[in-house]
């Protein structure tokens, strides 16, 4: 063979390796990944969704997303995240990288394309699903507005689930973190019920829940705060409402129920119940039965913490049945095993008492 012809055959050999090449580039800034058949999960509204096999730039849209990826050690790849944390001071001090993290309430699709954003995780009912759906981000949706678990068993799989979903998306040490997270809830959810399964109804306190910012607004039946309440051994008088989730209930009704207990959440005090002469007669005023919830990393009433409002709403329905329920210990315990936070005695008393950290 002559040498133009030696020529000829190197050359098409090159040709055919820079085709092959740019084939295989990651073409991130257009939101393309043509070298990656990625992996198909399910998410919490039960779509089938591909994601990319090394997920490193995320956006957590979903309002306690910003928690499960602290909670699995997953912060540095968060690219974009939404102001949710910044009501919650122990965030930032859990983990001050939260601080250096872009925030978009109200997200554009171009700029999430710019920032390489892989994975959005979003809620069913906020918009960002159908918004993205034209772009090639992976969106998965980890909570749902409707269609919710039904009974205490399909909520603890459920609940359990959802961090499990991050773990899968994030890798193989996020997925370790998340299925002991799983064990760690089993463990308690049994030591709580464990207590409460043989107690009759009349010795379940009937209990509403205000979740902030007044008096009427609560979450209905089938939330996270319904069957907390219920694993913990009371009675929730909004599980019969008529719709699911975040609601608005009339005063008259909330006179009508007449709770025993009521816990306040995501406000800093009392007040909405307490200060409101409306609600005196009540039997959870009378009998100084208003407590307010607990805030740390995260609103307790839809958060992976919630294990330990569980265990709060326990403490305080059923104290002779929980004499040995230590919470400044367990909220030290949680902090330490999925944060790698040592909290002072004090500093688990402030998360307890609804305070933020000292000098905030």
């Amino acid at each position: 063979m002559d040498k133009r012809g030696i020529l000829i055959i190197i050359l098409a050999i090159a040709a055919i390796a820079i085709i092959s090449t740019a084939t295989n580039i990651d073409h991130s800034s257009k939101g393309i990944k043509t070298s990656d058949p990625g992996t198909q999960i399910t998410d919490q509204e039960g779509r089938i969704v591909t994601i990319p096999t090394n997920v490193t730039r995320v956006a957590a849209l979903a309002g306690q997303s910003y928690e499960k990826l602290i909670l699995l050690n997953q912060t540095d790849k968060m690219a974009v995240t939404i102001s949710a944390w910044t009501n919650l001071p122990w965030s930032s001090k859990i983990a001050p990288q939260l601080k250096n993290i872009s925030i978009e309430d109200d997200p554009n699709v171009e700029d999430l394309i710019r920032k390489k954003v892989q994975v959005v995780f979003c809620l069913s009912y906020d918009g960002n699903k159908e918004k993205l759906n034209s772009s090639n981000i992976s969106v998965v949706v980890t909570q749902k507005n409707s269609g919710n678990p039904e009974n205490i068993d399909s909520f603890t799989k459920y609940v359990k689930q959802e961090v499990a979903l991050y773990g899968e998306v994030m890798g193989l040490d996020a997925k370790k973190i998340a299925d002991e997270w799983g064990e760690y809830f089993d463990q308690k959810a049994n030591y709580v019920t464990s207590r409460t399964a043989n107690l009759t109804d009349s010795q379940k306190p009937t209990v509403y829940y205000a979740r902030g910012p007044d008096a009427i607004t609560t979450q209905g039946k089938y939330s996270y705060t319904q069957w907390y309440v219920q694993m913990a051994g009371g009675n929730c008088v909004a599980k019969n409402t008529s719709k699911e989730g975040l609601q608005s209930v009339t005063m008259e009704q909330l006179l009508a129920w007449n709770p025993d207990v009521i816990f306040v959440g995501r406000v800093n005090s009392t007040n909405i119940i307490t200060n409101d002469s409306r609600l005196s007669n009540i039997k959870a005023i009378k009998n100084n039965r208003v407590y307010l919830c607990p805030q740390g990393v995260a609103y307790w009433d839809g958060s992976a913490e919630g294990v330990l409002l569980m265990e709060y709403f326990a403490k305080n329905l059923h104290p002779e049945l929980f004499e040995d329920l230590n919470m400044t210990n367990e909220v030290k315990d949680y902090y330490s095993k999925f944060y790698h936070y040592n909290l002072t005695d004090d500093e688990a008393n402030r998360i307890l008492q609804h305070l933020p950290p000292a000098g905030y």
